[in-house]
C-alpha cells in the first residue's frame, strides 16, 4: 500500500512576501533602527521648529528680506529627513547584506529559486513599513511643530496644496532612499561599501559637486543628482538651481528604477 501523495504548496509572490515580513520583524535590531528613524525624524522637527521659533518671538527676525513664510516652516519642521535617510539606507543595506554575511541567502534562493521574486517582495514588504511610519511621523512632526510657530502668527496648513505635498513627500522620498540601499547591496553584497556609498550619495554627493566642479557645469549637473532632485519635490516652491517638483520627482524615480532593473539583473546570473 502506497503513501498517499503530500501536495505541497508553489512558490508564489505572496508566500515569498510573507517570508521577507517574517526575516524584517524578527529582527530586534530592524525594530530599534525603525523606531531610531521614528525619533529622529519627530524630534529634529520639533528641535527645528522651536529653534525657528525664537527670533519670531524676540523679534530678531530680519526684516529687510523676505518674510517669513509657511514653506520655511515646513521645511524646518522636515528637517529630521537629512539625518533619518542616513537610518533608513543603512537599514535597507542591512536588510539584504546580512543574507549574504550569514550565507542564509542560499537557504532563500533553494526555497525560490528564480531568485527575482525574493527581491521584489523585499522591496514591497520594505516600502511598506517604511512609508507607513515615515508617514505617520511626518504627520506627527508637522502637528506636533506647527504650534510652536503658530504662536507666533506663522501657520502652516495641510490645506494648502503645496504644504501638503511637502508632508507626503517626505516619507516617499525615505522610501526610496531605502530601496535605493536594497538595489546597492544586491549589487555589491558589501555591507560597509553599499552604505559607504548610499550614505554619500544622499548625504555629501550634491555639496561636494557644488564645492568641486566649476560654478558652469555644477548648476548644470546638481539639480539631476539624487538628492538634490529628491529635495525638489520635497518642496513647496522651486528654490534657484533645482528642478521644479514634478521633474524632480520623476529624475528621482529614473534613479531608483535604473538601479532596481540592475539590481534584477545582477541577481538573475551571479551565484549565490
Amino acid at each position: 500500500m502506497t503513501a498517499p501523495a503530500v501536495s505541497v504548496p508553489g512558490v508564489s509572490l505572496s508566500r515569498v512576501i510573507n517570508s521577507e515580513w517574517i526575516k524584517l520583524r524578527s529582527v530586534r535590531s530592524t525594530t530599534l533602527a525603525l523606531l531610531l528613524s521614528v525619533v529622529v525624524l519627530v524630534g529634529i522637527g520639533l528641535i527645528a521648529a522651536s529653534a525657528m521659533a525664537q527670533p519670531l518671538a524676540t523679534g530678531e527676525l530680519e526684516t529687510d528680506g523676505p518674510p517669513f513664510q509657511p514653506s520655511t516652516a515646513v521645511g524646518a519642521i522636515l528637517g529630521g529627513v537629512a539625518f533619518a535617510q542616513l537610518l533608513i539606507a543603512a537599514l535597507g543595506v542591512l536588510y539584504v547584506s546580512v543574507e549574504y554575511s550569514t550565507g542564509m541567502i542560499r537557504a532563500t534562493f533553494s526555497a525560490v529559486p528564480r531568485r527575482l521574486p525574493v527581491l521584489w517582495a523585499k522591496c514591497l514588504v520594505f516600502a511598506g513599513v517604511v512609508f507607513t511610519l515615515m508617514l505617520a511621523s511626518s504627520l506627527i512632526a508637522f502637528f506636533a511643530g506647527s504650534p510652536f510657530l503658530a504662536a507666533h502668527g506663522v501657520a502652516p496648513s495641510l490645506a494648502d496644496p503645496s504644504v501638503l505635498r511637502a508632508v507626503l513627500a517626505a516619507p516617499a522620498y525615505l522610501t526610496g532612499v531605502g530601496l535605493s540601499a536594497i538595489a546597492v547591496a544586491t549589487l555589491l553584497r558589501s555591507t560597509a561599501l553599499a552604505v559607504s556609498i548610499v550614505s554619500f550619495t544622499v548625504f555629501l554627493l550634491d555639496s561636494l559637486a557644488g564645492m568641486l566642479l566649476p560654478a558652469s557645469i555644477a548648476d548644470a549637473i546638481t539639480a539631476y543628482l539624487p538628492a538634490t532632485a529628491g529635495k525638489a519635490f520635497m518642496s513647496e516652491t522651486q528654490a534657484a538651481g533645482t528642478l521644479a517638483p514634478l521633474p524632480g520627482f520623476l529624475v528621482f524615480c529614473g534613479y531608483l528604477v535604473v538601479l532596481l532593473g540592475a539590481a534584477a539583473f545582477v541577481l538573475k546570473r551571479r551565484d549565490a
